[in-house]
């Protein structure tokens, strides 16, 4: 019982890291129908900035903080030259600009950064605390809280504000938008850097737990593909609700059959929700009015 506890507590960490990352790239599409390849890279543009901050001995916090304003600061920039030029074209093309950002930020990092993997260490990530036989670390703890006051502001924020409405009626029909006077291109902007500050916090919390390095991204990109097909595209609650139920899966992989197989297992799952509910675990197809 004390090992199936464990499991579940390192699950529902990893799934709030994927949630977190997962809806900046849902918002992202629901708003851009950008399938934006190089969401994973703005977690890894927080792990460094974290790292950085860290190595001008900065609090850990305060290092996290300012390292989601550098991922938002850089999203700015690559949304003015990267995606705003195509916003009138096919989304293949925004598609393909976002593989070609990829490349560049893992190269780039590469260049400034060299290839070799950074260690961030904080207290958050060398105490824990033992209740039931289970060890929770203090770091896993924080991911979870944060990301679960994060995913529940950012589902306020859409459900409940006057911004929240315009987003949603920007993502369901920008031209009908645009006539009663929403600046849909504004609204897919702001949406734009919010939601790869999501993701900058995101690498900025997994820091302490695993390297930074300038590849880590692509592994989180392919994880959060996952989580916003099982959730649903453009889903809020179904990125949420993905985010654990991959975390989970990797979590039991892990334990009871083999590291080497979690990732797998976790397509496996991806192929059997293709099949059986294509369009999501939470998906809705039936339009909505707002």
């Amino acid at each position: 019982m004390t090992e199936l506890i464990q499991i579940i507590v390192n699950g529902m960490a990893n799934g709030a890291l994927y949630a977190l990352i997962a809806l900046g790239l849902t918002l992202i599409y629901g708003v851009m129908n950008l399938s934006n390849f190089a969401q994973g890279e703005f977690a890894m543009i927080g792990a460094f900035g974290t790292y950085y901050f860290m190595q001008m001995h900065m609090n850990y916090l305060m290092a996290m903080i300012l390292s989601l304003i550098v991922a938002g600061l850089i999203g700015f920039v690559i949304h003015i030259l990267a995606f705003h030029p195509l916003r009138k074209s096919e989304p293949l093309n925004m598609m393909l600009s976002s593989l070609g950002v990829s490349v560049l930020l893992v190269n780039l990092s590469q260049y400034l950064f060299s290839p070799n993997p950074k260690v961030v260490s904080n207290s958050f990530s060398e105490d824990s605390i033992q209740a039931f036989g289970v060890f929770l670390s203090q770091q896993r703890i924080l991911i979870v809280i944060v990301s679960l006051i994060l995913c529940g502001f950012t589902y306020w924020l859409l459900e409940r504000s006057k911004f929240g409405r315009s987003v949603r009626a920007a993502s369901l029909d920008p031209d009908t938008a645009t006539l009663y006077g929403i600046p849909t291109n504004r609204i897919a902007f702001i949406t734009f850097v919010f939601g790869v500050a999501l993701t900058g916090i995101a690498g900025g919390l997994t820091a302490p737990i695993y390297n930074v390095y300038p590849t880590m991204g692509i592994s989180l990109t392919l994880k959060a593909f996952v989580v916003v097909v099982l959730g649903g595209m453009g889903n809020i609650p179904g990125a949420i609700m993905g985010g654990f139920i991959v975390g989970l899966i990797e979590s039991f992989s892990a334990g009871y059959v083999s590291t080497a197989f979690q990732d797998v297992i976790v397509f496996s799952a991806l192929f059997l929700v293709l099949i059986i509910k294509p369009e999501g675990i939470l998906s809705k197809v039936q339009g909505e009015k707002v």
